[in-house]
């Protein structure tokens, strides 16, 4: 199998997990209600019948007296009562059965749809047949969405693996890119205006020469005038170091082609996770992560975008006790006040993982790393947040996209699935506000 066709698969047998865990707690759920509905009823019958015994007893005493007749009368009363309520204990445990049969079998639905949807993407991925495979995912996106959901906490935008997750905004449209899955070597989104996403495909058209297939991450869009950059990771043929390369495109959407003869950045230490930023004056610059140890650095780049122009600077390498040595993908917030350095620290594979924040004099630093902590780390059911992006929809609206594995499913190959919230400045300082 393909590594792609390894990742759809990995897909449909995560979502089936999933799902699975998700009855089983929901069944748990309404069992559990069920039973303290029942207890209460059976309490209800137990406390009729011990009346009734009571009543029997008093009758016994008091049979030949004159008040015989009252006491048979209440007696009748009672044993019709206790009937009554035993008959009511059965009707509602019928009702609740139903209830349970019909929740399970609406689910069954749901499951069975994403399913299907996935393995006809299975089947026209091995076909090399992408606009059957972008039309399968796209036909049961709201299934897979609805399966993997739960019942409580953020819901994910989409329903198939989507990590380190980067969002373009081009006027009133919105796209999201990220690291290769089912939906190709580098995925790519649409916002409808509905709010939903929806698959457009691979949007990664042509591939350098220097570079090997399959190992595609983080890919990140700036606009220029006439067109667009993504920068990505990529593994470097000959050496297997991974390198951050750039392809260009006239559409948003790609494809976009990548007719590099090198990398754009490598050097000695790998290099991953580039993300395009816009300083004050408007001039264009990357931001990346050197590896071995991990380092976040930021170079100025061309007007162009497609080269560096000047020196690296460091910005913040791992000193804090919740980041395990580890920083990565960095993203930046540049306010009049300053630049606000995004960054996801630990263990990516781990409920360790999280989103940090420090405060930087400007984009290219220096940053105040002091007593800085998790900014998002797991709740609820998330699990593992990171690879989180910065964008703004409308000005003074930023929003934050992240990934996040879901309980119970965490670890590779269980999907990590895109989120967003809003990030509120009131304070000066960001916020996430749901």
């Amino acid at each position: 199998m393909t590594g792609r066709t390894q990742v759809i698969a990995a897909v449909i047998a995560i979502v089936a997990l999933a799902t699975t865990a998700w009855h089983v707690n929901a069944a748990a759920d309404d069992r559990s209600q069920a039973v303290h509905a029942l207890i209460a009823m059976r309490t209800r019958v137990d406390d009729l019948g011990l009346r009734l015994a009571t009543a029997n007893v008093r009758l016994r005493r008091d049979r030949g007296s004159a008040q015989d007749a009252r006491a048979s009368k209440i007696l009748d009363q009672l044993a019709l009562d206790q009937r009554h309520a035993e008959l009511a204990m059965i009707e509602a445990d019928r009702d609740r059965s139903t209830q349970l049969r019909d929740a399970r079998s609406a689910e069954v639905v749901v499951v069975q749809q994403c399913l299907d949807g996935a393995g006809r993407a299975l089947d026209a991925l091995e076909r090399h047949d992408t606009p059957a495979t972008t039309a399968a995912l796209q036909s049961v996106d709201a299934a897979c969405r609805a399966a993997q959901g739960g019942d409580f906490g953020p819901r994910p935008e989409y329903g198939f693996d989507f990590p380190d997750p980067f969002v373009l905004t081009v006027g009133s449209d919105q796209y999201a890119f990220a690291t290769n899955a089912s939906g190709g070597t580098i995925q790519v989104l649409a916002r409808q205006t509905d709010g939903s996403w929806t698959t457009r495909g691979d949007a990664l058209g042509r591939f350098p020469d220097w570079a090997g297939w399959g190992r595609t991450w983080a890919p990140a869009v700036l606009a220029r005038p006439g067109g667009y950059v993504m920068y990505y990771t990529v593994r470097e043929t000959s050496s297997g170091r991974q390198c951050i390369s750039r392809a260009v495109s006239t559409l948003p959407t790609g494809p976009y082609v990548d007719t590099s003869t090198a990398p754009l950045e490598c050097g000695e230490r790998d290099a991953i996770d580039p993300e395009p930023i816009l300083q004050a004056d408007g001039s264009p610059m990357l931001l990346w992560v050197h590896e071995h140890p991990n380092t976040i650095m930021a170079r100025q780049l061309a007007p162009d975008g497609l080269s560096f122009v000047g020196d690296s600077h460091q910005l913040l390498s791992p000193t804090a006790a919740w980041e395990a040595n580890n920083v990565e993908a960095p993203s930046m917030l540049v306010t009049p006040g300053g630049a606000w350095l995004f960054f996801s620290a630990n263990d990516w594979n781990s409920r360790r993982y999280a989103i940090g924040v420090v405060h930087c004099a400007g984009p290219m630093g220096p940053c105040d790393h002091a007593g800085s902590g998790p900014l998002l780390s797991s709740h609820d059911t998330i699990v593992g947040p990171g690879g989180g992006s910065v964008y703004q929809v409308t000005p003074g609206d930023y929003r934050l996209a992240y990934h996040a594995y879901r309980e119970p499913n965490v670890g590779y190959p269980a999907s990590r699935l895109l989120f967003t919230t809003r990030i509120d400045m009131a304070t000066g300082r960001p916020v996430l506000t749901g």
